[in-house]
């Protein structure tokens, strides 16, 4: 080899081992698809979240941007992200509540089916479902707006963020379990949904717990999902507490990636996760929205997922069968 030859191929080596392409994921930005509209609890999560990513030690200072793509209870954004490369650079954040119960509505029809689609990165918060009315309804209670509902004898229309949510199954549940005559709409996210009860145009909206702050002289929330109460809503008793029996879904708040991702992505990402969900800024946020903070690990999040799975299958096909 000429001494022109081996100079051209010390120099290309050298370039090559410098290429930001073999260096370390992150190299970019993360873009982190949301299946709902602005304004909503997933949507205020992935935000917050994203605003300290490159924060985060193992992302090499590269920062995360938000993609708002609603529809189809969140699917048109999963379907995004399944259309995207497999290399970290697009991920998806949505309740795992909502994620199932989307999944399960189509039945057959599914588009994918999450644990052979999706890789479950972690959790740093969640979502826990209410049922509110505005503040002019003449209920305080739930026990007052059961029995108001039927003794209007007239269907409710109710909102939520979408037609096959975790919001929307746990509404389906509650009007089946009392016989309510019901008619659901759904919306684009739960902030649009708020709005719609905002402005009176439906008559309650199984919703976040969250979408209340800030709207407490026109919303009441008058029960929460879960076996126990919101840590960010303490005085909101439970439909348990309040006689109703087997509404206790509750959505832990994940980072998924398409399956297909490297251990490193995984590892990388699970560590920002676990980082965030940890740093003082973050919590603030989180708190100021009425939404929780915590870590979940990717292993305990998908067993939480395989458990959701199971709780909710027959909650969603009693509501299929009914319809």
């Amino acid at each position: 080899m000429n001494l022109v030859k081996s100079i051209a191929l010390a120099a290309t080596t050298v370039a090559l081992a410098a290429s930001p392409a073999l260096a370390d994921y992150p190299t970019k930005p993360i873009k982190i698809v949301v299946g709902f509209s602005a304004g909503g609890g997933t949507d205020t999560t992935a935000r917050g979240f994203a605003s300290y990513m490159h924060e985060a030690p193992s992302m090499n200072g590269k920062p995360a941007y938000i993609v708002n793509l609603p529809g189809a209870s969140g699917q048109k954004g999963a379907k995004m992200v399944l259309g995207e490369a497999a290399d970290g650079y697009t991920l998806y954040m949505i309740n795992i509540g909502t994620f199932i119960a989307g999944e399960l509505a189509k039945g057959d029809q599914r588009p994918y089916h999450i644990p052979e689609a999706f890789v479950n990165l972690g959790c740093a918060s969640q979502l826990v479902t209410s049922l509110q009315v505005h503040t002019s309804n003449k209920a305080k209670t739930l026990q007052e707006f059961i029995d108001n509902s039927k003794a209007a004898g007239k269907e409710i229309i109710w909102g939520t963020s979408g037609a096959a949510t975790m919001h929307a199954t746990i509404g389906h549940l509650f009007f089946d379990t009392y016989g309510i005559p019901h008619k659901k709409v759904p919306f684009k996210g739960g902030s649009k949904a708020r709005a719609a009860l905002v402005s009176k145009s439906v008559e309650a909206v199984f919703g976040g717990v969250n979408t209340v702050v800030g709207f407490e002289k026109d919303i009441r929330a008058l029960a929460s999902a879960g076996k126990e109460r919101d840590p960010m809503a303490k005085n909101l008793k439970t439909f348990d507490e309040q006689g109703t029996k087997g509404i206790d879904f509750t959505g832990l708040m994940c980072l998924f990636g398409p399956k297909g991702i490297s251990d490193e992505v995984k590892a990388d990402v699970g560590a920002a996760i676990k980082y965030i969900a940890g740093v003082k800024g973050y919590k603030r946020y989180m708190g100021k929205n009425d939404l929780a903070s915590f870590y979940t690990s990717s292993e305990d999040a998908t067993a939480a997922q395989d458990n959701m799975f199971k709780v909710m299958g027959p909650v969603v096909k009693k509501i299929l069968a009914s319809n």
